[in-house]
């Protein structure tokens, strides 16, 4: 019986140092994918090979970190079978570790550990292995981009067609964006990215064949804004092919700048909404709020297109923006999967990487994060720019107005991209809130001024009481 226990209690210890030493398994598992990554590749030869030999160093090390892991693990896991040995005066090759009650001891010996809660989700609701998995397939671009030409392929064959015709919800953030989208993508004729396509993002079609979530429990998103998601929750997720297509160029320390969009940019765009629709009856809808900065470009190829525009009461919204960034410092802080996430995704609104937007026309903002000073100035400059667009498919939507009436903002979007749907109705709901702050009075005039400018841009015959 002792023999039975000291085997159990050596395979306990052995997985129980692999298991707290875990990480070396995932820094292997992120390395090979690392080095794929470096062999897909297209850089100059020079190049390509210090990065393909840095890849390979830091995988051989960490290859060698996990083989001595696995055999320290395995000697400390043999000293009580030793023990015993000595105690009864007996070598180890004579033990039978081949008999069914030493493979039952090693078995449950070894499950044992497994029992304890090392790999439970952390606040954020990811698991270790769910981590794990995000980092493989959004750090490494040119993976992401094998697996877009694989799926386009894909799609092409099966005779599906690329469409001018979509519809795009943009604005600042916090200025209502999510609860338009969210009221939209509800409605047959649309389709969008939703959290079931992470983290296989550039693969949709793919990653529905591997992950098909059953379930839809909802719980409040990370804003705390009352916004209930779940797996097939939309979400602004369309910006991670813009970063993998321009390999994060458009992305500096401390700001987003606008830049111009490619033709094979541009058509590779139309096949990604082609791959995510795999419907040539469905309309592809997105929200994204980094749009403007390629908006001039996009315009240039393409006429059809529907973006909305939403714009909120600048002194509410940037206290809105405010508080978000001292909520996302704060969780960020706590937790750093939530900062890796947001990077992957685009989203430097608020959080420790906030990064303001540089446009052609702008420059760049100088104040403290924790007034909200700086904030009326990050208004003022978004919509200074966006009110300088005048086209008949560039449409400006009055927070306020989808507030009091969102049966007749969501019915006139959906009559103006062409559908025919039936539209429940909306409940009114009021989102006011109050800031105490102290503020230049002259940022609030400037921004005052604006956003007066910017209600003259509604056009009141646009949104009418049309009814689908």
């Amino acid at each position: 019986m002792i023999y039975f226990i000291s085997l159990g209690f050596g395979a306990s210890l052995t997985f129980l140092i692999l298991l707290w030493k875990r990480t070396c398994f995932h820094n292997v598992a992120e390395g090979s994918i690392g080095l794929v990554n470096e062999l897909l590749g297209e850089a100059d030869d020079d190049v390509l090979i210090k990065q393909i030999q840095s890849s390979t160093n830091k995988l051989l090390i960490d290859l060698f970190k996990m083989f001595l892991l696995i055999v320290v693990a395995i000697a400390i896991g043999s000293i009580p079978v030793v023990v015993y040995c000595v105690a009864i005066s007996k070598s180890i090759s004579e033990l039978d570790l081949s008999s069914l009650y030493s493979i039952i001891s090693i078995s449950i010996g070894a499950s044992l550990p497994f029992i304890i809660p090392f790999n439970k989700k952390s606040n954020n609701g990811y698991s270790e292995l769910s981590k794990l998995l995000h980092r493989m397939m959004l750090d490494n671009y040119n993976v992401a981009k094998k697996l877009f030409s694989i799926e386009s392929k894909s799609i092409t064959k099966k005779g599906l067609k690329t469409r001018n015709d979509f519809v795009v919800i943009s604005g600042l953030a916090r200025a209502g964006t999510t609860s338009l989208m969210s009221d939209l993508s509800d409605l047959d004729g649309f389709v969008s990215l939703s959290y079931a396509n992470m983290p296989l993002l550039t693969a949709p079609n793919l990653w529905r064949k591997v992950y098909k979530p059953k379930h839809e429990k909802l719980k409040e998103r990370s804003h705390k804004d009352g916004i209930m998601i779940g797996y097939n929750s939309t979400e602004a997720l369309e910006e991670y092919f813009f970063k993998m297509m321009a390999d994060d160029d458009y992305i500096h320390e401390n700001y987003v700048s606008e830049y111009e969009l490619g033709e094979e940019e541009y058509y590779n765009y139309l096949k990604y909404q082609r791959n995510i629709k795999n419907d040539d009856s469905k309309l592809y809808l997105a929200k994204n709020n980094n749009f403007l900065i390629r908006y001039n470009s996009l315009r240039q190829y393409n006429d059809d297109f529907l973006l909305f525009i939403l714009f909120r009461d600048p002194l509410t919204h940037a206290a809105s923006l405010m508080e978000k960034h001292k909520d996302y410092i704060k969780l960020q802080k706590e937790d750093d999967f939530v900062l890796e996430y947001m990077d992957w995704l685009g989203h430097h609104e608020f959080g420790l990487h906030q990064k303001q937007f540089l446009f052609n026309d702008s420059t760049l903002i100088e104040g403290e994060k924790d007034k909200i000073d700086y904030w009326l100035k990050i208004w003022i400059n978004y919509y200074s720019h966006a009110i300088r667009i005048n086209h008949k498919n560039t449409i400006f939507v009055d927070y306020a107005n989808y507030c009091s009436n969102p049966t007749q903002i969501v019915s006139s979007i959906v009559n103006k991209a062409g559908l025919n749907v039936n539209l429940s109705e909306l409940q009114p709901f009021n989102n006011r809130r109050k800031s105490n702050t102290e503020y230049s009075k002259d940022l609030l005039n400037r921004a005052e001024n604006l956003y007066q400018e910017l209600r003259t841009k509604v056009n009141p015959d646009y949104f009418s009481n049309t009814q689908i």
